[in-house]
């Protein structure tokens, strides 16, 4: 069974889950350094061995709840009783909490509570007048979901390492890495607690074409990231953001760009939008 990641986060390539899905290439471990939502993983079919990392403890906490029987249950009862609420929203936004369930509780509302999954600094998400999506229902389906989550994870190593650590760690001749690093110059700490600079994406490029493991790193229409992944094959996936939450007018088309260092057995123009 195919399910969507319970956990929204901004960045998230849910919309692109099914292109990518179309590259993945053999191989018995999968990693992605950082996660996030996962949204591949939980798209794709199980591989042997599974990694999902990221260096944000409260996710990395959120998931190893999921993955505890009695854990979950906990974290279940509790959400089922909280209301979708503005209020609870800002109670959870001031909250530190340090039992690990509560902080699962806690991260797990604000990222199913915050315009597009900004834990940190996105504001209450609420119905807008161009849609007629209930963001209090997606908020109950999801905390009906975690069942099915848990399944999934069951047999999933979860780490909390530093990307380099984690490249590092897993990389092999039957390895593949998914790579959905933060997006260069985003002046934003919401991605990775801290800026992800140049710097990171160029040593992150060194570590990728050194690396015995297949890759596929994902990253917007950027000239120096081209720069940096230029030997690599390229294919593109153009499509619009979405709406503007106040006015329902359409955003400009955005151009996602993935880089592999492998042929694909499937390549471009299987999917409306892919280039």
């Amino acid at each position: 069974m195919l399910l969507k990641s319970g956990i929204n986060r901004v960045g998230g390539k849910a919309y692109l889950s099914q292109w990518l899905c179309s590259f993945l290439p053999e191989h018995t471990l999968y990693c992605e350094p950082f996660a996030g939502g996962a949204k591949l993983f939980f798209s794709k079919e199980p591989s042997q061995v599974e990694i999902l990392n990221d260096i944000d403890n409260n996710l990395v906490n959120l998931y190893k709840v999921i993955q505890n029987n009695q854990k979950r249950e906990e974290l279940i009862e509790t959400l089922n009783e909280i209301p979708y609420s503005r209020s609870v929203f800002n109670h959870f936004r001031k909250s530190e909490p340090q039992d690990e369930i509560e902080k699962a509780v806690r991260y797990f509302y604000l990222s199913k509570a915050s315009f597009a999954g900004d834990v940190s600094y996105g504001g209450f998400g609420t119905p807008s007048r161009s849609t007629t999506r209930n963001p209090s229902m997606t908020y109950q389906n999801s905390i009906n979901a975690l069942e099915h989550i848990a399944k999934r994870l069951k047999v999933v190593t979860i780490e909390c390492l530093d990307f380099r650590d984690c490249i590092s760690k897993y990389d092999s001749d039957s390895s593949l890495f998914f790579v959905d690093a933060p997006y260069l110059y985003c002046r934003s700490k919401r991605y990775y607690g801290q800026r992800f600079t140049y710097e990171d994406h160029l040593e992150l490029s060194n570590m990728l074409h050194s690396a015995k493991a297949k890759v596929m790193f994902c990253h917007y229409e950027n000239p120096e990231i081209n720069k940096l992944y230029g030997d690599w094959n390229k294919y593109t996936y153009r499509s619009f953001k979405g709406s503007h939450k106040s006015t329902g007018e359409s955003k400009p088309k955005t151009q996602e760009c993935l880089f592999v260092n492998f042929l694909p057995v499937k390549t471009q123009g299987l999917f409306n939008g892919a280039v």
